[in-house]
């Protein structure tokens, strides 16, 4: 079971999003960690900002998750969400040109919020991706 699946209510059957959510179910996942979307005869399954929370109790271990730490605790937008749903799937299944694509995105995105604001959500993409050793990647 991975990081994300755990979180999970038991019981109900998932498979990896290919799109921008998390998941996909052939039914409604209900609880205060995720949230769904009708799509099409499916739900696509998202994380809310209590599952980007958990998240976000992780020690900063890498340099990486360090430099992000002062997002810690500010809500995450929705491009966050995207780059911890990429994360959260490289994690199930590793592929190295998205780990390193990921990696710079997630470099961009800090960039970009240090410039502007926002970044709510940058804490825990990187403690998901450091799951995926994704760090060592330079971008």
């Amino acid at each position: 079971m991975t990081a994300i699946r755990k979180y999970l209510p038991e019981g109900i059957q998932v498979k990896r999003d290919r799109g921008p959510g998390l998941f996909v179910s052939r039914e409604a996942v209900e609880s205060p960690l995720f949230r769904s979307e009708p799509l099409g005869e499916v739900w696509r399954v998202f994380p809310t900002q209590l599952l980007i929370e958990e998240f976000e109790r992780a020690d900063p271990g890498d340099a990486l998750t360090r430099s992000l730490a002062r997002f810690r605790g500010a809500p995450a937008d929705g491009a966050s969400i995207a780059l911890f749903c990429e994360a959260a799937k490289l994690v199930e299944a590793p592929d190295d040109s998205r780990i390193k694509s990921l990696d710079r995105a997630i470099r961009q995105r800090a960039a970009a919020c240090l410039r502007s604001g926002g970044g709510g959500g940058l804490f825990a993409c990187a403690a998901v991706f450091n799951k995926i050793g994704g760090n060592g990647h330079e971008a």
